[in-house]
């Protein structure tokens, strides 16, 4: 069975190699600007280590964060990103709203959300030779044309297709229509 003791050292273990690495110190260099020596910060880093009440303080103090933070779980990485602040793309317009489900540039995904007014459209830009395309249709209908193929996506319709060619959405319906499109870029 694991005691409090060792859930502890393994917080404060993972807080120290994690900050550590994030601020760009080496175990050598934090134990410098703690006073510690590298040998007690990898015994700590190792989880194996009940260091000092004045050890920890150094620590926290050079890492700047709170010794209760410094022996917390760890929490999660998040960005909370408002809605007024998710970017539009270019292409966005009075009637046609095209945004960035994903706020970081991947390089291999991009999510975007589609959203046509009645009777707009939006002409699709090819993307690399290899790109697959998966549009879901999550409100109203989207019409989808590629290559000069007519494809009516209703709401909970999927349309795969080959992103790497020229493709077309407009809004046949009589209300507001939105949909999202995942683009998986593939080179070959």
């Amino acid at each position: 069975m694991v005691t409090p003791l060792e859930v502890n050292a393994r917080y404060l273990a993972q807080n120290i190699q994690d900050l550590r690495k994030k601020l760009g110190l080496t175990q050598g260099r934090l134990a410098e600007i703690a006073g510690a020596t590298r040998a007690s910060i990898a015994l700590i880093e190792s989880g194996t280590s009940n260091p000092t009440l004045d050890v920890l303080l150094k620590l926290s103090y050079a890492l700047e964060i709170s010794l209760t933070e410094l022996m917390s779980p760890a929490r999660a990485d998040c960005l909370h990103i408002r809605s007024d602040d998710v970017p539009l793309s270019r292409k966005s317009r009075k009637g046609v709203t095209l945004r960035k489900i994903l706020p970081d540039k991947t390089g291999a995904t991009d999510i975007d959300e589609l959203i046509l007014d009645p009777g707009q459209s939006l002409g699709g830009t090819p993307h690399v030779e290899g790109t697959k395309e998966y549009f879901t249709c999550i409100e109203g209908e989207i019409t989808i044309t590629v290559l000069g193929e007519v494809f009516r996506v209703k709401s909970g319709d999927v349309l795969t297709f080959p992103g790497d060619k020229p493709h077309h959405y407009k809004n046949n319906f009589r209300g507001t229509s939105r949909g999202l499109s995942v683009v998986l870029f593939r080179p070959k």
